[in-house]
């Protein structure tokens, strides 16, 4: 069975001015590295079999 888990990048500047980011390669602010750091350990525990990311900084 294939399980598909869709999950957003982390908070960035322009998320917390409601600005529409796009391509627009805005890196994670504070919020989003500390988000990023707690979901890394969940994002491991479901052992994904591949990992489909934008090659924008805030996705990495």
């Amino acid at each position: 069975m294939t399980r598909l888990i869709i999950w957003r990048h982390g908070n960035t500047d322009w998320n917390a001015e409601s600005r529409v980011q796009g391509q627009t390669d805005v890196p994670l602010n504070d919020l989003g590295r500390e988000q990023a750091r707690a979901a890394a350990p969940v994002l491991a525990a479901l052992r994904p079999d591949a990992v489909v990311a934008s090659d924008l900084r805030r996705a990495a």
